[in-house]
């Protein structure tokens, strides 16, 4: 195995980075060493989708940058789960940048106390600044037909993330 270091961190090569990430969905899901496989032959859709799931998880937590736009990338029954993602770590659901916001796709209307709102099922997305200004410029449902959002639902735990009123 070669590693090298590279301003002080120490980076593995893409095959024991592959075979790490391999490894961990196999013990995760109580496969055999080597089960697992990406492949059309030896693999199937559901596996690769929780796959790159996974794989998206891992990097919105430990803020990674990515080289293409998840929205982009995923099956439409999986962008929910990445859509959920930012609003739980607080990077932009379009671009993963950070900072970013909650964006509310429900109105809660004019002249009404966010503080004071119940918050609990309205729904949301995590946008950075540039994209928030999209949304409005766009409208919200232009905005979510052109990168295929449908927004979260607020519930307790994202509340509790974004420190919102659920009474």
């Amino acid at each position: 195995m070669v590693v090298t270091k590279v301003g002080g961190a120490w980076l593995e090569t893409v095959e024991s980075t592959r075979r790490h990430f391999y490894g961990t969905y196999e013990y995760y899901h109580g496969l055999d060493f080597g089960e697992f496989s990406l492949s059309a032959v030896k693999g199937n859709k559901s596996d690769t989708n929780e796959f790159i799931n996974m794989l998206l998880d891992y990097a919105v937590l430990h803020n990674i940058g990515l080289s293409v736009k998840p929205l982009n990338e995923l099956e439409p029954q999986e962008i929910a789960h990445w859509e959920y993602q930012c609003l739980m770590n607080k990077c932009c659901v379009i671009c993963g940048k950070r900072p970013s916001d909650l964006h509310h796709l429900d109105t809660i209307g004019q002249g009404v106390d966010r503080r004071k709102t119940n918050h609990l099922k309205l729904r949301a997305v995590q946008l950075c600044r540039i994209h928030h200004q999209e949304a409005h410029s766009l409208g919200i449902e232009t905005f979510l037909q052109k990168y295929h959002l449908t927004g979260i639902k607020i519930d307790e735990r994202i509340a509790e993330v974004h420190r919102l009123n659920t009474r």
